[in-house]
């Protein structure tokens, strides 16, 4: 039996432990307003992981999750959408525009999306100038929604940024992290690490509009925002930015390598893919009599495959109704002649179809979550990359020799088929997309804990100045030591130009010592005075 006295101190000890962790929790106000679920389901654990470790979260998606055994989440719908299925669209134009035509798509939604959030009822309560509301830290989706950055200001709180992507050109200026635009593909760039001088070029190039871009066309927009929604008293916009304590990017240390400020924490891998997930019986026989082996085939959830045009599909109909295996393709409608050895279904729970021990190859668009999946399954791919970052992340397994990237607009049957076989009886492509798995999980932290001790850290201390560059708020050509150049250049002229002066001066002289020598009038006068 256990003394009065030691249940006396359990009892203590436990006390203690609450009230500790009461007063250590914090109340989170988290914004992601993009409706994509690709960038939904990359922050859940984070913000889910907060709850359970009793901060109380409240926040506003347009994809809630409505788990009841989180009671201290709150979650609050947004509106808007700008995902809706349309029949006609034409996956191979959103495959060959470049970027110009991306961040136009981009800052067509951008100001719904922003104003959706802050017009929200719930959102209005909250800022009102009369609340009394009280938050400890904002985590707000940083994807040129900057207008969330005058919620900090509103509720005198510390401030994160996620991102759902590695860091963009304009986070990596915003945050003074130095610009690799040498050797660091930019993420819609659709170019790897080894480029060539016309590759640089156009790596520059995207660097820099999304730079401008961004100053020049989202910012305008998300200042009248913040005059709208907080009134004129708000700081600018360039001066909020400067009071983010970190960025969660979700971007790995192992996979193109670059130098990087202590402010931007990479988080690839805090995603806890669901592993329980099940394949309805009648597949799961289908895929275990497969003993040849099947492929997998999904364009993702926002590029669906009845986008494809005619001409695509029945290239794709025709590649497969022609190989030894079974192809399972994620196809939102009835297939017109589907051959045999095709089976298609509108949705399937991908993380159980790529962890099936007889798959032998995943065709997709290259989304992050899915090229996440496949490297936790070990599943070689070809990638057809469409749009936005997904020909980065293709890129980057191709660069491992975990699979090979193709065009979506180009590729033909011939092609196709090739290299099918190839990935498929090349042991080397499954052998490195293993290799890559267990580099990228050999940690010495939990990718998820990680990301969460860094936002606790920033609710310890009440923000984190003390892991800012101070290159944040330097001009450009201060980092880049263009003053310098420009002095070295202005004294490099001056001194050859005073080098040419006096070079011309002493010529001059000589010239003339020379011409006076020469003189005829000193020749005869020096013969007459020696005669």
């Amino acid at each position: 039996m256990v003394c009065l006295s030691c249940r006396m101190s359990l009892k203590l000890i436990l006390i203690v432990s609450i009230l500790w962790m009461i007063a250590d929790a914090a109340r989170i106000l988290v914004i992601i307003p993009e409706p994509s679920y690709s960038h939904q389901v990359a922050f859940r654990p984070i913000t889910m992981e907060l709850a359970r470790r009793g901060h109380e979260v409240i926040i506003f998606t347009p994809i809630p999750i409505n788990n009841s055994t989180l009671p201290n989440y709150i979650e609050v719908k947004l509106s808007f959408s700008s995902y809706k299925v349309i029949p006609n669209v034409d996956i191979l134009r959103l495959a060959t525009l470049g970027i110009e035509s991306l961040m136009h798509d981009f800052y067509q939604r951008n100001e719904e999306m922003t104003e959706s959030a802050l017009s929200n009822p719930v959102m209005q309560q909250l800022i009102a100038p009369n609340s009394t509301e009280k938050f400890d830290l904002i985590i707000m989706e940083y994807l040129f929604f900057d207008s969330f950055l005058a919620l900090a200001y509103r509720f005198n709180a510390s401030l994160i940024g996620i991102a759902s992507v590695p860091p963009t050109a304009s986070h990596h200026y915003l945050f003074g992290n130095p610009i690799s635009w040498a050797y660091l593909p930019d993420l819609c760039a659709n170019l790897d690490q080894d480029m060539n001088l016309l590759d640089r070029f156009v790596n520059a190039y995207y660097n820099l509009y999304q730079i401008l871009w961004h100053q020049y066309m989202i910012v305008p927009v998300q200042e009248k925002m913040v005059k709208k929604y907080f009134g004129n008293n708000v700081p600018p916009l360039h001066e909020l930015i400067s009071t983010m304590d970190l960025l969660l990017a979700n971007s790995h240390l192992f996979l193109y390598p670059h130098p990087s400020i202590p402010g931007i924490i990479p988080i690839r891998g805090s995603r806890q893919i669901n592993q329980n997930d099940h394949l309805p019986q009648d597949l799961k026989k289908i895929l275990d009599d497969a003993k040849e082996g099947f492929i997998y085939f999904s364009l993702g959830s926002n590029v669906k495959g009845t986008f494809l045009s005619a001409e695509r599909r029945d290239m794709f109909r025709k590649t497969f109704e022609k190989l030894p295996y079974k192809v399972l393709w994620k196809y939102e409608s009835e297939l017109p002649d589907k051959p045999n050895n095709v089976i298609t279904r509108k949705w399937l729970p991908q993380h159980a179809v790529l962890a099936h021990p007889n798959i032998r190859l995943f065709i997709y668009q290259g989304g992050l979550q899915s090229t996440e999946e496949t490297i936790e399954n070990g599943v070689p791919v070809i990638g057809l990359s469409v749009l936005a970052d997904q020909h980065y992340n293709v890129k980057q397994l191709e660069t491992y020799g975990a699979g090979k990237k193709l065009s979506i607009t180009n590729i033909n049957e011939n092609e196709l088929r090739k290299t099918i076989f190839e990935i498929i009886t090349n042991s080397s492509y499954k052998n490195n997309i293993i290799r890559l798995r267990d580099l990228l999980k050999d940690l010495p932290y939990n990718p998820l804990d990680n990301a969460v001790w860094w936002i606790e850290h920033v609710i310890r201390h009440k923000g984190a100045k003390h892991l800012w560059s101070n290159t944040r708020n330097m001009p450009w050509y201060k980092i880049q030591l263009w003053d310098i150049g420009l002095i070295i250049l202005v004294l490099s002229v001056l001194i050859v130009y005073i080098s040419v002066l006096i070079i011309r001066f002493i010529f001059r002289i000589v010239k003339r010592k020379l011409i006076w020598k020469r003189c005829p009038e000193r020749e005869e006068s020096r013969e007459k005075k020696q005669q």
